[in-house]
């Protein structure tokens, strides 16, 4: 058997990348963004810009962590990088 055979069989995942098996398992540690009742805020619930999915956010904090890049320099399927950099502050 050749190497490049046995490569096409083996699933290839990053060390950033969250398995459906953790995913299931964290997914209910995540605090879920809720609006400051003493706030005052011009757009109603549901209106303006929705939110990144959780999981590709906390993929994107991973990759800045695993891989030391800057939070601009974060690939776009994880969203911008002043995004992930936002949601890693909170």
């Amino acid at each position: 058997m050749f190497r490049g055979d046995t490569m096409k069989k083996k699933k290839m995942t990053q060390s950033w990348t969250i398995s459906d098996e953790l995913w299931e398992e964290i997914k209910e540690y995540i605090p879920k963004k809720q609006r400051d009742p003493n706030k005052h805020y011009q757009k109603a619930p549901g209106q303006g810009r929705p939110g990144l999915p959780v999981r590709q956010v906390l993929e994107g904090i991973f990759y800045v962590l695993r891989t030391g890049c800057q939070w601009k320099a974060v690939p776009r399927e994880y969203g911008s990088g002043s995004s992930i950099h936002r949601y890693f502050q909170e």
